[in-house]
């Protein structure tokens, strides 16, 4: 595989969005993106109140 780094800025909204993408298509996820999605969900949890991780947790992708 090619050694370069991949490097890109996501916006909170790009990384919400992605997360709730991948959460809501986890059944068909490969194994090798469950690493990603936790990590990706984290730190967008990691970024919230209790409120808005709740919130977030019951949003679906509109």
């Amino acid at each position: 595989m090619n050694e370069s780094i991949f490097s890109y800025d996501f916006t909170e909204d790009e990384l919400r969005a992605l997360v709730l993408l991948l959460r809501n298509n986890e059944a068909d996820l490969p194994g090798c993106l469950q690493n990603l999605m936790l990590n990706l969900q984290n730190c967008v949890y990691d970024a919230m109140t209790i409120d808005e991780a709740e919130n977030f947790f019951n949003e679906s992708l509109s």
